[in-house]
């Protein structure tokens, strides 16, 4: 009796800790903050995504120059700037929210005011000023600050896939942040973090690419974008 009991505890321990872990795991790492203040945009200005690992240097702990947050910077691999601004870029453009001006038509216009008088500009002053001279009503800056590579296969990786970076909305008016988010991960087996098991799940067991990573938690970003968005019903 007094063994049938001890097993019948052991059983209701395990499927507490199963639930425990079910309801607490996390399906990302991304935190975004909203303005209360309404506001719709109609044109919307996305500029080229910046590695600031080039600015500061990889293994800096650097605050982010529109919000202040603090983030540790890395290697940044190759192409991870393109590839972030054209992901952002279709992402929006898909979902049909916005009038859109893609980031090569913005590089045009960075280059010329920070070749003037603008570039001595805070970097929020800078957005504006870019947004200005577009006919924008909000600008979307985005920022990188680290990029990692995984080495090894999908099964077996010796360093995982990490990735961090911000993206923000600036109302070209007055300049104020109506909106942020902020991604970042390190891929870490199931065993080193079990609050990430839907993601684990997700990711069907397999350690990811940077790329596959950025991509999943920007689209998990935008999903809160939408709402500041006035639908082009003439695209």
């Amino acid at each position: 009796m007094l063994k049938l009991n001890a097993k019948k505890i052991r059983l209701h321990k395990y499927f507490f800790v199963v639930l425990l872990l079910l309801t607490a795991c996390k399906t990302n790492v991304v935190v975004t903050e909203s303005s209360d203040t309404p506001f719709s945009v109609e044109k919307l200005l996305i500029l080229p995504v910046r590695d600031m690992s080039a600015v500061y240097g990889a293994s800096e702990s650097i605050r982010c120059p529109v919000c202040g947050s603090v983030v540790m910077t890395g290697e940044v691999a190759e192409g991870a700037t393109e590839f972030m601004s054209d992901s952002l870029y279709s992402a929006l453009k898909s979902k049909g929210d916005f009038e859109l001006v893609s980031p090569g038509q913005a590089r045009g216009i960075l280059s010329k005011l920070l070749s003037g008088d603008a570039g001595t500009l805070s970097e929020r002053a800078l957005l504006v000023e870019a947004g200005q001279a577009l006919n924008a009503d909000a600008v979307l800056a985005g920022y990188i600050f680290r990029f990692r590579e995984r080495i090894g296969t999908r099964y077996a990786a010796k360093s995982p896939a990490s990735v961090a970076f911000d993206i923000h909305l600036i109302r070209v008016a007055d300049g104020r942040v109506l909106w942020s988010g902020q991604f970042n991960e390190t891929q870490k087996a199931l065993s080193e973090n079990f609050l990430h098991l839907e993601t684990f799940l997700k990711r069907k067991a397999s350690w990811v690419t940077a790329r596959e990573m950025a991509q999943a938690g920007l689209e998990d970003i935008l999903q809160s974008l939408s709402g500041f968005g006035v639908r082009n019903e003439n695209p």
